[in-house]
């Protein structure tokens, strides 16, 4: 290998190996290990917060893995004072103590509040998801891009297509925005989408469309499809109270749930 036009030495240690750099086998070694992590010899007290765990993460239907380490060289490694102790991310999050299910469910809920915290400090992208994506979530994509391009970026998917965007809502956009949807949105499907930081539901009266996210809420709107224009006016308003709403809160910082707690609700 040349690097700047000469060839790159290497060194070799004692057993004609190629060691890695030093810092390089630090960073390795320093790495904190992902996934939950259970502290203990296997006593009772162990089994119990192992249990708590394993039931607080099922009731937060959250993606983590977790393993019980008996080893007292890998325990002493996370400088705990004293077992069970919960490691969460490499981080120790309580020691010498049996934790409750509601106490283990309340540490990792301000662990996924801080992940949102951190992950809409960059401008985050926002979906706005029915199943046909062809009204409620169209006009929520187009007053999110019209409103409130500097905070977030919209979108907007659902689980099936419509041929075109429902002509009353383009209609009515064009009348009180002056904003014509077809010329940039079309009825899209979740596939269609890049990663996102959001999904905001429209409110759905069948299964939901699901799709994974940092945080998810559902705004309850009834669908005016088929309705007069007032009820279409109607849905318009609530949807542009709630994008400035939203724009708000992102700014704020003040989202508190996870997105796996608002799924319960």
């Amino acid at each position: 290998m040349k690097l700047f036009g000469q060839k790159l030495k290497t060194k070799s240690c004692c057993c004609d190996q190629t060691c890695l750099p030093k810092q390089t086998q630090n960073e390795q070694v320093n790495k904190p290990k992902q996934g939950i992590q259970i502290l203990g010899s296997g006593c009772a007290r162990c089994t119990a917060l192992e249990k708590a765990t394993h039931q607080a993460v099922e009731e937060l239907q959250l993606d983590l893995e977790i393993e019980h380490i008996r080893d007292f060289a890998q325990i002493a490694s996370y400088g705990v004072m004293s077992t069970p102790a919960l490691v969460v991310n490499g981080q120790v999050l309580s020691y010498g103590k049996v934790l409750t299910v509601n106490e283990v469910k309340a540490l990792l809920s301000q662990l996924e509040i801080k992940k949102v915290r951190r992950s809409l400090m960059k401008k985050p992208k926002v979906a706005f998801v029915c199943v046909h994506n062809s009204c409620r979530s169209q006009i929520a994509q187009a007053l999110g891009q019209h409103l409130c391009a500097d905070t977030f970026e919209s979108y907007s998917a659902g689980t099936e297509t419509k041929p075109q965007i429902n002509q009353n809502a383009v209609r009515l956009m064009k009348e009180i925005y002056q904003i014509d949807m077809e010329k940039t949105q079309y009825s899209k499907l979740l596939s269609e989408l890049p990663q996102v930081d959001m999904v905001i539901t429209m409110g759905c009266n069948v299964s939901c469309p699901t799709m994974p996210c940092e945080y998810r809420e559902d705004w309850g709107l009834a669908d005016p499809t088929g309705k007069e224009d007032e009820e279409f006016s109607k849905t318009i308003r609530a949807i542009h109270a709630k994008i400035l709403e939203l724009k708000e809160r992102i700014k704020n910082n003040e989202f508190v749930l996870t997105a796996n707690q608002s799924n319960n609700q």
